[in-house]
């Protein structure tokens, strides 16, 4: 008897062919949105791997140093010393070409063919050219296309603070998979000479066996290091697993309300077959083929529409990959990746992941189906009626998982998984209430529009009677807004707090950099002397970024010289008594938010960092805000930098101009200053605006995922709108019989649509605020370590609303329409 249901639930598709679309595009956009998301993670990830792989070849062990990099002399004695051939030395750096950052390798071809022979191969002429031609480079084909260079042209290019010509003397002749896309290849002693770097390089590739990895280890002294290869990786994956996990969960939020879509569409389709399923129980279809037959169509619709989203998946992939790596770009390394690297089990498992949420999705109204006793008829009402009865438990199971999430946050302090997996309880809890606030608001109008006309009063008594068919539209439609308003006022809070720091570190009226790579470029010796006794200066304090190891990984000291008794600018988030005074005596350090959070560190408390003497423990005074992204930042006075580092050069200028002073004419004389060594000189003004422009086009990807899931909801919305124009189709042509015309017949259903998305609306304000909080406090704060004062902004609230009653409005156009124009003589015929 299983085929006659099989044959029923056909036709019934069939003959409904925009439900089945809207079905199918339920879940298609979910399943879109899930593979786009993960494609560009992977593809990012997947990107940078190889082109670790191809600069790096077969090495094994990368040997690194502080912040001035390897004496060259190293190189030197690796290979004739100790014996060691597979070693091929490193200059890095970036450049910017056109406006667009790119990296700059310095190879030294001869020894990449022990190494890196398929790097060897693939540069011009065999790297001749690059040994013989001063500046000369070479770089992928797709790069040059995009920066319009072709073989032979010469081009400007920002490099170390100063304005290059370098010659294109060829493309890379082999680049699998676009490893080499964004990086630039020039032979190592051009590149020392660019970044001024001629007496260091920045790392030795090494291929070591075990004899050579204990000779090595044991000459090598306390300022040197050797590094695992795959630590690279592995950092890399760590850096950003937050940021990607995240946007995996804003995805999973999209199939979510899929699911409810799903669900929304087969309750619908239950619902209008039950005379016909109720006929087959009494013709002697068990329960257990109801129950299959019914999973068995959620399981197609999900095959069907997950294979519409995979391919929808893999075109928004592409779009969305370059927005993944312009953030990873910004917050964490150099990046350049513009295709998707198409992972088969990565589609299986979306495809897979579609088919269980939809049989999820489908058993609740499987199990109703078997509930329809067998008989001759089936009324709807009655489905309604078991609804009302099952709302206590509704209620007590939103309760059970909101208070389940609400704990599970609070047990898990630092774990960012668990806090989302408690945030998608908390969500599942709340759409559990939809039913019953949707009800209980449609009563609230029926009591304030008592003397309200009939159209009014038919539509609030439309709304309240199919509760049970439309409180999961509202559900998703509300989840997909709270979500939205959330997360718009977390960027926006988070854009508040990154301002309010910006205008508290960045006190200086100009500021004088030695150049974009923010790595070892320094200013001219005497140049912060000569600007400080420059007319309308009042004072200078000096800075130099540079990267330092220690146990825990990678993080960036900031030293700052000033004169005695001014602070530098620093936002301090928590402190020891007398914390500025033991700075400034060169006792102590102070370190970011987001590095004291990951690495459990405390005022008081002490951080071992590697120095050229060995480890050195340094006292913590204050941890401060740092919206920096990437590493750890640590604060240092230059007194202490220099006594364990042996360095006291400058990277960048702070300038603090007296009052009164020409502006214009203090610019022009800091410019004079800055231009011989190609130093920059910017407003504080045109810093933060800068800084903004970067956070902005950060948060883009969150913009174009918030659309999604208010793109997924409305679908959403049209399909249970036109599920119950289908149902009360009779209905409304017993309505149009009786002398209602079309006009008011499209008054009643505009006005149900509006009460829906009103009802929406309003239940989105409280999640989504309640969702800001949490992004902000807890999923934040664990994710990156950052503290976010949290600012609701009532525009958020207010464009709420306006979607939710917009998208309500908007997807009951059709149905409205439908409604209106059906003939009644043809509606009741069956009658």
């Amino acid at each position: 008897m299983s085929h006659l249901l099989a044959r029923a639930g056909l036709r019934y598709w069939l003959r409904s062919p925009t439900q089945l679309a809207l079905a199918l595009l339920s879940i298609a956009l979910g399943v879109a949105v899930v593979v786009a998301v993960q494609l560009a993670n992977e593809s990012a990830l997947k990107g940078f791997r190889l082109s670790t792989e191809a600069l790096s070849g077969a090495a094994n062990y990368r040997l690194v140093g502080g912040p001035s990099g390897v004496p060259q002399q190293w190189y030197v004695h690796l290979r004739v010393a100790m014996g060691i051939e597979r070693a091929a030395p490193r200059v890095e750096g970036t450049l910017r070409v056109h406006g667009r950052t790119l990296q700059l390798v310095g190879i030294a071809p001869l020894a990449e063919a022990t190494l890196a022979p398929r790097l060897a191969a693939a540069l011009p002429g065999r790297g001749l050219g690059l040994m013989t031609v001063p500046n000369g480079v070479t770089m992928s084909r797709v790069t040059a296309a995009g920066l319009g260079l072709v073989v032979g042209d010469d081009f400007t290019a920002r490099i170390g603070g100063k304005t290059q010509t370098l010659r294109l003397l060829g493309f890379l002749g082999t680049d699998p998979g676009g490893a080499l896309q964004g990086i630039v290849v020039a032979d190592i002693a051009s590149v020392q000479t660019l970044l001024g770097q001629t007496q260091n390089l920045s790392r030795i590739d090494l291929h070591l066996d075990a004899a050579q990895l204990g000779r090595l280890r044991a000459a090598l002294p306390a300022s040197l290091r050797l590094e695992p290869a795959s630590e690279i990786l592995s950092a890399a994956e760590r850096m950003t697993r937050a940021f990607r996990l995240n946007l995996t969960a804003m995805s999973l939020l999209a199939l979510l309300i899929g699911a409810y879509l799903v669900y929304n569409a087969l309750v619908f389709s239950v619902l209008r077959r039950g005379p016909l399923i109720a006929l087959l129980r009494a013709q002697g279809v068990t329960r257990a083929e109801v129950l299959r037959g019914v999973l068995s169509e959620a399981a197609i619709l999900a095959v069907i529409g997950a294979l519409v989203g995979l391919g929808l998946g893999v075109v928004l992939g592409h779009g969305l990959v370059q927005l993944v790596t312009r953030t990873i770009d910004d917050l964490y390394f150099t990046l350049t990746v513009s295709r998707v690297y198409i992972n088969p089990w990565l589609l299986l498992g979306g495809l897979v992941l579609a088919v269980v949420v939809a049989l999820l999705a489908a058993l609740p109204p499987a199990l109703e189906a078997t509930g329809l006793a067998p008989r001759g008829r089936s009324e709807l009402m009655s489905a309604e009626a078991r609804g009302r009865r099952r709302e206590p438990w509704r209620l007590v199971g939103g309760l059970s998982l909101v208070g389940g999430g609400v704990a599970l946050m609070a047990l898990t302090t630092h774990a960012l998984v668990p806090a989302f997996a408690a945030l998608f309880m908390i969500l599942l809890g709340a759409s559990l209430w939809m039913p019953a606030w949707l009800r209980v608001f449609a009563w609230l109008l029926a009591c304030l529009g008592t003397n309200a006309g009939v159209r009014t009063r038919l539509a609030l008594t439309g709304v309240r009677r199919s509760v049970g068919r439309t409180g999961l539209a509202v559900a998703a439609l509300a989840i997909a807004l709270a979500a939205a308003i959330g997360v718009g006022i977390m960027v926006s809070s988070f854009r508040d707090a990154v301002v309010d720091w910006l205008h508290q570190t960045l006190r200086g009226d100009y500021y004088v950099s030695a150049g974009f790579d923010g790595g070892g470029t320094r200013l001219p010796v005497g140049l912060a002397d000569r600007v400080a006794h420059s007319p309308g200066v009042a004072r200078v304090t000096t800075g130099l970024r540079v990267p330092v190891r220690g146990p825990d990984g990678h993080f960036v000291v900031l030293a700052l010289g000033a004169r005695p008794g001014e602070h530098p600018a620093a936002s301090i988030q928590e402190a020891l008594p007398n914390a500025w005074r033991a700075f400034e005596a060169g006792r102590a350090i102070f370190v970011s938010e987001p590095m004291a959070y990951r690495h459990g560190l405390h005022p008081g408390g002490r951080l071992t960092l590697d120095t050229p003497s060995g480890p050195r423990a340094f006292p913590i005074a204050a941890v401060i805000r740092d919206y920096g992204g990437g590493r750890g930042l640590i604060m240092m006075p230059k007194a202490l930098y220099a006594r364990w580092w042996h360095e006291t050069g400058a990277s960048s200028l702070a300038v603090y101009l007296r009052p009164g002073a020409d502006r214009a004419a203090v610019l022009s004389r800091l410019r004079a200053l800055a231009a011989p060594s190609g130093a920059r000189v910017r407003a504080n003004g045109a810093i933060v605006d800068q800084s903004l422009r970067i956070f902005d086009q950060t948060f883009a990807i969150t913009r174009v995922l918030r659309l999604l899931l208010l793109g997924v909801a409305f679908v959403g919305v049209l399909a249970s709108l036109m599920a119950l124009a289908l149902e009360r189709q009779r209905e409304h042509a017993v309505l149009r019989a009786l002398g209602v015309t079309p006009f008011e017949m499209l008054g009643v259903v505009t006005a149900q649509t509006a009460v829906l998305g009103l009802a929406a609306g309003l239940a989105a304000l409280p999640l989504g605020v309640g969702l800001s909080w949490v992004l902000t406090e807890v999923i934040n704060r664990r994710a990156f370590g950052w503290t976010l004062p949290l600012h609701i902004d009532a525009v958020f609230l207010v464009e709420g609303l306006a979607v939710a009653l917009s998208a309500a409005l908007l997807a009951g156009l059709y149905p409205a329409w439908r409604m209106a124009s059906v003939s009644p003589a043809r509606a009741l015929r069956a009658e």
